[in-house]
């Protein structure tokens, strides 16, 4: 348990009134702090590396603070899939109990290799910058409808370059004389669009201009089972170049005194790369030298003379020595440094020049987003000030060390890191097999905290692997303790961020730390600025359940229907309902529901004459900004093909079963240019006429109703008592009129005759836009006089809806090999062998679980995770073998 942590002040010299000014800021500071709760997210994933059409088993954590205690500020945890284009593919709500919940994502047949980001977040953190919402990497392989592998390069003829992409089949065959569509992306725009042919090898080139070069280009073709197929190539990732900065420490150089300067070596890919950098004087002789690690992070030791001129060369094998512009050297002004290396103190320090020494005090505040637990003050009359504190009061993770001046302005700001071992829960894992063998029942027994906790009660999860099916990086990549104490304060892309919290050399991992935090940006809090004069007010609330929310206007009109009477009906039972009054802007809101994802509702208005001429228009909420990020990767399915082939293996083992659905054979057409007879107000996200298929209003004037012209017409449709259904996924597809969702069974009261067009979306390159609503595809609608041709149809005051609701996880299924169970499998070739949620101790700490090996031997990997009720958090690693 965190130790009760205590507010240092120290005043060497000051008035009684100046003493009460700092101590009122620092409280002020305080209730800033209490009113911005810092909520942070956790989530703990059965694995890292996964293929289309597999399950992503996870346990999601909300912590408060620097102190990590379970949150109870939100009650419902939004949950996102972004793909390698920066699309919500995928996206499930989770409610929460005491800060924990869990859920399952099924990865869609359709989804395109690459790296993907698993996003989490609530609706208070939306209050804050999307730097700080929860992201994990996720490698994805697609061996279902892709069937094919790349292997890229960067080529040259001798005068020109060229991305050069080889594509074979997965047994290994090239695929010749295959057409590539090719779109070159900067961000949601295309820059460029055109045409190649595969050779008799397979290998297509992409010519290298200043429009394409280190952008994302996304391939489309048709495999040799004539299924469509999407690939985004990361060209930065290729044939990445470096660029090096020079961040001195406190943001200046001051000349004769040792200042220290931070190195950031980065390639084009976001990655870091080792570098050496040297400092020349005008004799060109070496006067300074500093390394980078292999993270591409280092610092160097600098006494610059006041005449003397400088320069800074850096060396990165294969590539020639670059010159970096020398920073800023000052005669007159100040300089900081801080030492966090000693075990239990640290020491910062300020250097003045002769010319601004004063009696005018400085201030040194420890502190997180303004929660203060240390200050000091000094007197500014001496070239060398130099300040210390004890850690053991300090607790464990991003702090930052910000110097004031007599105002209260910062000087200087700098982050720390500090890592307390007290603040960790102990986690004890023992497997009470000497030999396990294959198919064998393993139990597995934890012993949670120390008897000197004041509490062991915690809620952990565990999950269970087979390294011989998977290239583990599981080390590096996020965990609970890089999460709650590293990246959620910290901006921008942090690269292998599980490695500082390692076991091995953690010396040497708490000095890599604190050379990440003097490169990298973090939470920061504006001192210069007085807290009672912050708005407080927040434009996202702390939800405790679901809400939905919307207007009711006057019949088609613009104008607001004030106070009416709107009520929220549930379509699974009609006397279910609740209401509530429209505001005088016309305004509703129903708040902290729950209800199950997809649950169909209708809302009813009627305004304060008791009338229906209402119209009723829904809030869609905008999607927090998706940003851009390093570290993608290309060629998955040739990095990862021997895993790919195993889980093909497997899945036929589940398809036999029942547990998984079969893919749909069948050839699908791909229409990639815009076609003209689609109007201009089409609500097409991906833009009017883009679409898989399209169908005009000259092809529907001899039916009656539209799923009568439709049914057999839409390839990979069917239809089913009027509603049409995706054959692959075999549920409804979302209509979309107008820009509006409407149920499926609407489709047959539409009027052919106030058609224009309809777009059906069944790819992942037209649905991926429309995050969840497009799971199973879509049929847009547009009518030949926009919104308006709805009225003839739509009845007033009333609007039914298909709502996004709460996920239910799925039950993760465990064979038994137990004699007369039916729970097994003939061929079992499991990579996730247990996963196990919600992991209880009892009160002395003891907690198990039980589960049966494979039919492959090989190494069992062990990954137990979670927070104590009195929030410490822990983390376990455990490989076990598994033999014949």
């Amino acid at each position: 348990m965190l130790k009760k942590l205590c507010l240092c002040i120290s005043i060497l010299w000051i008035g009684s009134l100046q003493a009460q000014t700092i101590e009122d800021r620092i409280s002020a500071s305080k209730e800033y702090y209490a009113s911005n709760q810092q909520e942070k997210i956790y989530i703990h994933t059965d694995r890292q590396q996964y293929t289309a059409g597999e399950i992503v088993w996870y346990k999601t954590y909300n912590t408060i603070g620097i102190s990590n205690m379970l949150s109870i500020l939100s009650g419902v945890n939004y949950v996102e899939l972004i793909d390698p284009k920066n699309r919500i593919v995928a996206d499930q709500r989770v409610q929460l109990g005491l800060g924990l919940g869990a859920g399952s994502l099924t990865l869609a047949d359709t989804l395109i290799e690459g790296t993907y980001r698993l996003r989490a977040y609530t609706n208070w953190m939306r209050n804050f910058s999307p730097d700080f919402f929860f992201e994990k990497t996720l490698q994805i392989t697609n061996g279902r409808t892709d069937n094919t592998v790349t292997r890229t390069s960067l080529r040259s003829d001798g005068k020109d370059s060229f991305v050069g992409v080889q594509l074979n089949t997965l047994s290994g065959d090239p695929l010749p004389k295959t057409t590539v569509r090719y779109e070159v992306l900067d961000g949601d725009k295309t820059l460029q669009k055109g045409s190649e042919r595969t050779d008799e090898q397979g290998l297509v080139l992409i010519k290298v201009t200043d429009k394409n070069k280190d952008k994302d280009i996304q391939l489309s073709y048709t495999n040799l089972d004539e299924r469509p197929v999407v690939k985004v190539i990361h060209t930065a990732s290729i044939k990445p170049q470096s660029n090096i900065q020079l961040l001195p420490e406190g943001g200046r150089i001051l000349a004769g005194i040792i200042n220290n300067i931070g190195i950031k070596a980065i390639r084009s890919d976001g990655l870091g790369v080792q570098a050496k950098v040297e400092i020349l004087d005008t004799k060109q002789e070496i006067v300074g030298v500093g390394e980078t690690n292999l993270l591409g992070m280092g610092t160097m030791a600098f006494l610059p003379l006041e005449d003397e001129n400088y320069t800074f060369r850096a060396h990165i094998d294969g590539e020639e020595p670059q010159q970096i512009p020398t920073p800023v050297i000052s005669s007159s002004g100040m300089s900081f440094m801080v030492n966090n290396q000693h075990p239990t103190k640290l020491f910062a320090q300020i250097s003045i020049s002769e010319d601004l020494l004063s009696e005018e005090p400085a201030y040194l505040v420890l502190h997180h987003f303004g929660n203060t637990y240390y200050a000091s003050r000094q007197k500014m009359n001496r070239k060398n000030l130099v300040f210390s504190a004890d850690k053991e009061m300090l607790p464990s993770g991003v702090l930052t060390v910000s110097v004031l001046d007599a105002s209260f302005k910062p000087l200087f700001e700098r982050p720390i890191f500090i890592m307390q071992p007290d603040d960790c829960m102990t986690i004890a894992v023992s497997v009470p097999n000497s030999k396990i063998g294959l198919r064998e029942n393993v139990t597995i027994n934890a012993l949670i905290g120390a008897q000197t906790d004041t509490t062991r009660l915690a809620s952990l999860s565990a999950s269970v692997v087979n390294l011989s099916r998977l290239k583990d990086t599981a080390d590096l990549q996020t965990n609970i303790y890089s999460s709650l104490l590293l990246e959620a304060d910290l901006k921008g892309y942090i690269e292998s961020p599980g490695y500082y919290f390692s076991p091995e050399n953690q010396a040497e991992k708490l000095a890599d730390l604190d050379k990440l935090l003097l490169t990298q940006g973090w939470r920061k809090f504006d001192w210069s600025v007085e807290p009672q004069s912050l708005d407080t007010t927040k434009t996202f609330e702390a939800e405790e359940g679901l809400s939905i929310s919307g207007f009711t206007k006057k019949l088609g009109r613009k104008a607001p229907a004030p106070l009416s009477e709107v009520q929220l009906i549930s379509t699974d039972n009609y006397t279910d309902f609740i209401d509530t009054l429209s505001s005088e802007e016309g305004f509703f809101r129903f708040s902290d529901l729950l209800f199950p994802d997809s649950a169909k509702f209708l809302i009813s208005a009627k305004d304060q004459k008791g009338k229906n001429n209402i119209d009723i228009t829904l809030n869609v909420p905008e999607t927090p900004e998706i940003q851009t990020t390093a570290g993608a990767q290309n060629d998955l399915n040739t990095l990862y093909l021997e895993e790919l082939l195993a889980s093909k293996q497997f899945f036929r083992e589940l398809e036999s079963k029942g547990l998984m659905p079969n893919t749909i054979d069948i050839a699908e057409v791909v229409v990639s240019r815009k076609v003209e007879k689609v109007p201009e107000h089409s609500r097409n996200l991906n833009g009017p006429g883009n679409a898989d298929q399209i169908i005009t209003w000259e092809e529907l004037q001899n039916y009656a109703t539209i799923d009568i012209a439709l049914n057999g017409r839409l390839l990979g449709v069917y239809f089913q008592g009027g509603i049409p259904y995706n054959t692959r996924s075999r549920s409804p597809m979302q209509i979309v009129l107008d820009g509006m969702y409407v149920e499926p069974d609407m489709l047959s009261t539409i009027p052919v005759m106030d058609i224009a067009s309809i777009e059906v979306l069944r790819n992942i390159n037209y649905t991926s836009i429309y995050g969840s609503f497009g799971g199973n595809g879509l049929i847009v609608i547009t009518t030949k006089i926009g919104s308006e041709g709805r009225m003839n149809y739509v009845p007033k005051g009333i609007l039914s809806f298909t709502a996004k609701g709460i996920s239910s996880a799925k039950e993760f299924y465990r064979p038994r090999y137990e004699v007369e169970s039916d729970r097994t499998f003939t061929n079992d070739l499991r990579t996730t062998i247990h996963w196990e949620p919600f992991l209880t101790p009892d009160e002395n700490g003891k907690a198990s679980f039980e589960f049966y090996t494979s039919d492959e031997p090989g190494i069992y990997r062990i990954i137990m995770e979670g927070v104590g009720l009195n929030g410490k958090i822990g983390r376990k690693v455990l490989d076990m073998h598994v033999g014949k």
